[in-house]
């Protein structure tokens, strides 16, 4: 007989998708801790999972690592569908995004709580992921002709990822980028702006995966 699974709560959308896919029998759902809600209880480790806006959670993990192993999980799609609705949720199309993200996209998250990460209470988790991004259109918006997001949904998890300690981190550099290295390297490899790679750079070396090792001209070394 399966254990019962405790809390549930209704919800829609790519955060309850990926609650289903993580859950396991006996698990607790949208448990209450210390004034704060957990989405998953599992033997005193707390499972959050954040799609987006990681600074938003920067006062409940402050107070949560202080008490308890949390393990935060954030989704990175490799594949995304665009679906358009009609107002009642009727499919007029669908068609593929060119974008794909990567790993390293995470540090345009942990950038807001660059102080946390490497707290000995706090894991990672990339899920890498195919999902569908829902879109209705609504006459009153202008913005995009009136169209705007109106859910997300995972198709299907493609690989994970856990991020334990700095080398896991650092592991998720460019495999080709040179030592010592530039943020202008670092963007041009990996096709991202220069404000991004000084957010990983940032990032990395105030977590302790990267030092700064001189200069180049006036651009900083990194390795």
């Amino acid at each position: 007989m399966k254990n019962p699974i405790i809390g549930t709560l209704s919800e829609k959308g790519l955060h309850a998708d990926i609650k289903d896919f993580l859950v396991r029998p006996g698990d607790k759902i949208e448990m209450p801790v210390d004034g704060f809600v957990a989405d998953i209880f599992r033997d005193g480790e707390i499972i959050e999972i954040q799609t987006q806006n990681f600074g938003a959670m920067r006062k409940k993990l402050t107070h949560l690592l202080g008490y308890y192993p949390v393990h935060l999980v954030h989704p990175i799609y490799v594949e995304k569908m665009i679906v358009r609705q009609d107002p009642d949720g009727r499919e007029i199309n669908r068609k593929k995004s060119p974008k794909k993200g990567k790993p390293i996209d995470i540090f345009e998250e942990l950038v807001y709580i660059r102080e946390l990460v490497m707290h000995p209470n706090l894991t990672f988790e990339i899920l890498m992921t195919r999902e569908e991004e829902i879109r209705r259109q609504d006459p009153k918006r202008r913005k995009w002709n009136g169209w705007y997001v109106y859910d997300r949904r995972l198709v299907e998890v493609v690989d994970r990822i856990v991020l334990a300690s700095y080398r896991d981190f650092k592991a998720l550099l460019p495999a080709d980028l040179p030592v010592p290295f530039t943020n202008k390297e670092l963007g041009e490899i990996l096709g991202c702006s220069h404000h991004q790679a000084n957010s990983i750079t940032y990032t990395m070396k105030r977590m302790g995966a990267l030092q700064q090792v001189g200069k180049r001209g006036n651009a900083i070394l990194f390795m």
